[in-house]
């Protein structure tokens, strides 16, 4: 699942989403050092140094769209610098440029949306990004992102929750493509903080850290090369410093961290009181793997690890959105075909598809439900007119009366009309795409892709009312009115989604027999549906009850 990263840092959020599956084809930023360890780390050297704020989009895309090498990018993730609306930031200024980085964010997943047709997005910023002061910033933010093509979910996280020694909250936006997942509903990670993963449990057992000097030896730091700390320099290291001052703030050992956010280098005081913790016991605090390195000078490390994501938090993200759009269809598209292969109804036209025999089907089935009076009439039409040139040139009184038990006389000349037209435009084949088969008269998009799906064997998806009722429910959504649900842009688009590269025909099949003989309008047998498990319905039913 190749995903593209934006202001990378040192690589912390993809840390996270490779490990959930997802692999970075293209990384960015402006911080050499980062772009560095990003690419001593990962070895394929993705990781470009770029600085987004003004760089040329068109030139962006393209080099992205080269080094893909035709494959498409499900997603970005990024987090643009936050410092202009950290809580942390006392020298905040109204004019400071970063805070129009957001917005250049939502302007490059525009442009990459329209070029790749993206399914997700992820956004991640400090929780000040939310304060009063900002609403009218973030609301344009949200805007411009909305108008990138995205439904947008939003919410606070907090990393210690998620296996992270230590509190760090951070605001994380997730967008799905509008488009694809309409329907949609995107629930973040919950996590648990009950026992949180303690300073002692992060980063103790390990040697006393190196102490910086200019030209130290990557030699003589031992552990690990970034275990290295400032010189204990102030008198306050030989007192007993405790929560007196937010600079010599001494980490207790027993419980989280405080946010990692270090600036001039004012690194925590590690629990013993004597000295700052080091870079790599920094790192572990965030989650950072023990293999993972930090390039660049003390200075520049310290930068990299105060701005990195949690690995852990990311991993929770991508998780849900790698179960949500990814795993989710498959477990759907599993059950339902485990179903049918047990339960399928038996019908003559399910037997022996061509796309002559499907479409005499589905025009039978039109506001008909599949019965003996359908498989009556269709033995009588197909047994005198097995072809399309010879039901051209049928008797419209013989096909009349094969359609009386129907109460539908007057598609006799449907068929006919159809047929010829078929004859004269087609040469009496059946064309194979879905605007030419539209054209078609008495054919509309539901038959239409019926033709496709049954017919031919393509993977068309199929939306009739009962299909999208399930749909609806699935999804927890409610079933649109008044329309014609066949086309209905966000019940195709769900379904195109859950749909199967292969069987589709037999998952749809699957699909309209249980909406058939289970998910029906009134009193859905729920307790007997295979996808009860994973509709949302269902789910919000049973919470209710519990609750009363």
């Amino acid at each position: 699942m190749p995903i593209i990263s934006l202001f990378s840092g040192p690589g912390g959020m993809d840390i996270g989403f490779r490990k959930a599956g997802f692999i970075p084809i293209f990384a960015a930023d402006s911080d050499k050092a980062a772009i560095e360890t990003y690419n001593w780390n990962d070895r394929r050297g993705v990781a470009r140094l770029l600085d987004l704020s003004t760089a040329d989009l068109h030139e962006l895309t393209r080099t992205i769209a080269a080094g893909a090498n035709g494959i498409r990018p499900r997603g970005v993730i990024g987090g643009p610098p936050c410092q202009a609306f950290s809580v942390a930031n006392v020298t905040k200024r109204k004019s400071d440029p970063r805070k129009k980085l957001l917005l250049k964010y939502a302007e490059i997943l525009g442009v990459l949306n329209r070029r790749f047709d993206l399914d997700f997005f992820v956004l991640e910023n400090v929780g000040g990004l939310k304060s009063k002061k900002h609403s009218r910033f973030l609301k344009k933010a949200i805007s411009q992102l909305e108008q990138a093509g995205f439904r947008l979910f939003e919410t606070e996280l907090d990393a210690v929750a998620f296996g992270v020694a230590q509190n760090r909250r951070r605001v994380f936006i997730v967008g799905l493509n509008l488009t694809k997942f309409p329907l949609l509903q995107f629930t973040f990670p919950s996590g648990d903080s009950r026992n949180p993963k303690t300073v002692k449990e992060a980063i103790s057992g390990l040697p006393k850290p190196a102490l910086f000097e200019r030209g130290l030896a990557k030699s003589r730091i031992p552990r690990h090369v970034n275990h290295w700390t400032m010189q204990p320099r102030s008198t306050k290291f030989k007192e007993t410093p405790t929560d007196g001052g937010r600079s010599f703030r001494r980490l207790p050992w027993n419980k989280p961290s405080w946010t990692v956010a270090y600036g001039n280098r004012e690194i925590h005081v590690h629990p013993a009181g004597s000295r700052r913790i080091s870079i790599f016991e920094a790192m572990l605090l965030q989650g950072f793997p023990r293999s993972y390195e930090l390039r660049g000078t003390f200075s520049e490390q310290v930068n990299q690890i105060s701005n990195a994501v949690p690995p852990p938090l990311a991993l929770a993200v991508a998780k849900q959105i790698r179960d949500l759009l990814y795993e989710y269809p498959k477990l759907i598209q599993a059950a339902v075909l485990a179903w049918h292969k047990k339960n399928q109804r038996i019908f003559c036209w399910r037997n022996n598809r061509t796309p002559y025999r499907v479409l005499i089907a589905e025009k039978l089935l039109q506001q008909t439900a599949a019965n003996n009076l359908v498989t009556a009439a269709f033995h009588k039409i197909i047994t005198q007119y097995p072809t399309i040139k010879s039901l051209s040139a049928a008797d419209e009184g013989y096909i009349r009366n094969a359609l009386q038990s129907l109460g539908f006389q007057y598609r006799a000349h449907e068929l006919v009309k159809l047929a010829k037209y078929l004859v004269e435009h087609y040469g009496g084949r059946i064309p194979r795409t879905l605007n030419t088969l539209l054209r078609c008269p008495g054919l509309g998009d539901y038959s239409s892709r019926a033709i496709l799906c049954f017919g031919f064997g393509d993977p068309a998806p199929l939306v009739d009312t009962n299909i999208g009722r399930l749909l609806s429910r699935l999804t927890g959504q409610k079933q649109p009115m008044g329309s014609n649900p066949a086309r209905n842009r966000k019940l195709l688009a769900t379904a195109a989604w859950l749909l199967p590269d292969d069987k589709s025909a037999d998952y749809n099949f699957g699909l309209l027999d249980i909406c058939s003989k289970i998910c029906t309008v009134k009193q859905p047998r729920c307790n007997m549906c295979p996808l009860k498990s994973m509709c949302c319905s269902f789910q919000q039913l049973s919470a209710k009850r519990r609750s009363n």
